[in-house]
């Protein structure tokens, strides 16, 4: 099919491509065409053809017949209704067909992608859609009794998929029974050219996995009906327990270990090597692999959702720098929440996740004295500073199917580390930072958007028998540019201390972290520490029924691949088995990283003041997410380390794949 030059005006809310295709622009053009034109010259005419057939075009792919396709399976008490092709011309459709009653137990779960009209490439995720909007694009779903709520003539009454999907839901009371149905809707301030119409690889590439597009928008409605068991989470879904101040998930676990009768960590070995799969989970996963781990024949890198975990806070390693220069630790999460049977384990036995950061994004450019000493610090003197050490960390959870796809936090956002328990000198050392990548096999940058008035909260113990506290002088906090805020600390006396830091998400916020040390002097305090009171949060999402841990240190927990098989490993064992001249070679075509150090001082925060009652969040329509985008200077770092292997070994590099890189695994969709 022949490019057609766009020349419709931008309506203001779409950014412009330079063409469009023949049927992408035959759909939103109405031929006003007169026979007068056809007297014209030759070009004339046909320009005036080619208007009539995109009147015809549109007339075919602009109305879409139905409000969406309808399956329905029955099995026992359960229901399994799939929507494929939901109308997204209209705000709210209504499956009177879809009903429910009080005690049904309801899932609900979606992807797949649809037109949102425009210009370019403008194919969005139905489910979880790019750009970041507050407003459009998202499927939205209202069940009575159960999610959102009658009547249902606005949005403002329904939920987004994207964060009810996963959880189980009881239908209580129905109030207006001939309304017992359901519900969707779409957000959009146009819906005259939504559809499913000129398929495209999607705003940002987000609707094409590899060489394939997503298919078209679905939904999922299953429905148990009362009096037979809910319907279980699968082993490897990530289980909303408990929400922390920014609203992100807190010590979440796996559905496995919230599933009687065994309460046990997932496995990925019984989902074929692929827990990623929709065979073991039924939320929608991100990919992010290497250059070089894609061309040495590695899975990488497979992203669930933000998380904050609490435990026990143990050193690792440091990466070496021919390999990604990260920082790696662990932690044995209260409850050994989140952790799998390919867990590594602390020095004291406990199953742990591995939490990595990059060195050269975070600790080589700290200047505050507690970060310098842990970045000058030999291992034994790391395993010194932070061992057992209380700890709260925020990161991308996740599996790294390139190390036995054990559960990592990773990129590390932020950090409190309790490494000085004092009543005098109470001391955590912290960094935040919204931004960061996964490593020697990644090539993205994720950042963490949708921080409600871009401020980060940690929440901190109080101390038995203190009745107040002073932010002591000794307290040094710098950023990289100057532009974040903090730190902000209130207290409630006998139940926790609030640590706020305000600085914007990327691109707005492009590169800025916050380090430091903050130090508290207690007023009557004695003893440790206690564990900080928490308020649920007042949301719609029902949590997960409460589940037990087991007492004991599990059995058959795996141990993590040998080095020298893991790609970094092999990496450098290529490296080390260079000639003095090849290795001169290899280094003449690498460029040496230069290392600018953080000196700014953070802008005021309020003084530090006593509050009176534990703020109740109010979890807005979006929780804070994940935004993944390419990270070019990784990727021509990766390049250059690969060009300059090929310098050394020209066209046989040992043990790379003479192909080139692999496309990722497309993980079937529920």
């Amino acid at each position: 099919m022949k490019d057609l030059q766009c020349i419709t005006p931008n309506r203001g809310r779409r950014v412009p491509s330079e063409r469009m295709t023949f049927d992408e622009a035959g759909s939103r053009r109405h031929a006003r065409l007169s026979f007068a034109s056809l007297r014209l010259g030759r070009r004339s005419w046909v320009a005036a053809v080619v208007l009539v057939i995109s009147s015809l075009a549109y007339s075919q792919t602009s109305a879409q017949e139905s409000d969406g396709k309808v399956t329905h399976t029955v099995n026992g008490n359960e229901e399994v209704w799939r929507i494929d092709e939901p109308n997204v011309k209209k705000r709210i459709i209504e499956f009177q067909q879809i009903r429910f009653q009080p005690g049904d137990q309801v899932r609900v779960s979606g992807g797949g992608c649809a037109q949102t009209g425009g210009w370019g490439k403008t194919w969005k995720r139905f489910v979880d859609p790019l750009p970041e909007s507050d407003q459009n694009y998202h499927g939205m779903v209202l069940i009575p009794g159960a999610i959102g709520q009658l009547p249902a003539d606005t949005l403002d009454h329904f939920a987004r998929i994207l964060l009810v999907q996963g959880h189980t839901y009881t239908v209580g009371p129905i109030t207006e029974p001939r309304k017992a149905h359901l519900w969707l809707g779409y957000e959009d301030d146009n819906y005259s050219d939504n559809g499913y119409w000129g398929q495209d690889e999607g705003t940002q590439g987000q609707c094409k996995v590899g060489n394939s597009y997503l298919e078209h928008a679905f939904v999922v409605i299953r429905v148990v009906h009362a009096g037979v068991p809910a319907t279980q989470p699968l082993p490897f879904d990530l289980t909303l327990n408990n929400l922390d101040d920014n609203l992100i998930l807190l010590n979440a676990k796996w559905g496995a270990q919230v599933t009687p009768p065994n309460y046990a960590p997932p496995d990925a070995a019984q989902c074929g090597g692929a827990p990623y799969s929709s065979r073991c989970t039924s939320q929608t996963t991100t990919f992010d692999n290497g250059t070089i781990c894609h061309w040495t024949g590695y899975d990488g890198h497979h992203n669930w959702a933000a998380g904050t975990y609490e435990g026990d806070l143990f050193w690792d390693s440091k990466s070496l720098n021919g390999e990604d220069d990260d920082y790696n630790v662990r932690i044995v999460p209260k409850g050994l929440a989140g952790v799998t049977s390919t867990s590594g384990k602390a020095p004291t036995g406990e199953p742990t996740i591995l939490m990595e950061f990059s060195s050269e994004e975070t600790v080589d450019n700290f200047t505050t004295p507690w970060w310098t000493k842990f970045h000058d610090a030999s291992d034994a003197d790391k395993r010194q500073m932070i061992d057992q050490h209380d700890v709260i960390a925020t990161g991308l959870v996740g599996l790294d199917c390139s190390h036995s796809c054990s559960p990592e936090l990773h990129p590390i956002w932020a950090i409190a580390i309790h490494v000085n328990d004092s009543p005098s000198d109470d001391e955590w050392a912290i960094f935040v930072r919204r931004w960061g990548d996964e490593g020697f096999c990644s090539d993205e940058q994720h950042y963490l958007d949708d921080l409600v008035g871009d401020n980060f909260i940690f929440r901190l113990p109080w101390r038995p028998g203190a009745t107040s506290l002073s932010v002591a002088n000794s307290t040094v906090f710098r950023s990289r540019y100057g532009q974040a805020t903090g730190p902000g600390v209130t207290w409630i006396a006998n139940q926790a201390v609030f640590v706020s830091f305000t600085l914007a998400a990327p691109p707005f916020g492009e590169g800025e972290r916050v380090h430091g040390e903050l130090h508290l002097e207690w007023t009557g305090a004695s003893g440790r520490t206690v564990a900080p009171v928490r308020m649920p949060v007042r949301e719609s999402i029902s949590p997960v029924p409460g589940s037990r841990v087991p007492g004991r240190v599990l059995s058959g927990v795996g141990a993590l691949l040998d080095h020298n098989q893991t790609p970094e490993g092999r990496f450098v064992t290529l490296l080390g088995s260079m000639t003095p001249a090849q290795r001169q070679t290899y280094e003449s075509k690498i460029t040496r990283k230069t290392v600018s150090k953080d000196q700014a001082r953070l802008r005021a925060a309020a003084p530090p003041r006593q509050i009176t009652s534990l703020p109740i969040r109010e979890a807005s329509k979006r929780r804070p997410r994940v935004r993944d985008v390419r990270d070019a200077q990784k990727q021509a770092d990766d390049q250059q380390k690969l060009d300059a292997l090929h310098a050394v070994f020209g066209d046989n590099i040992p043990g790379f794949s003479k192909q080139g890189p692999v496309a990722p695994p497309r993980r079937p969709l529920p």
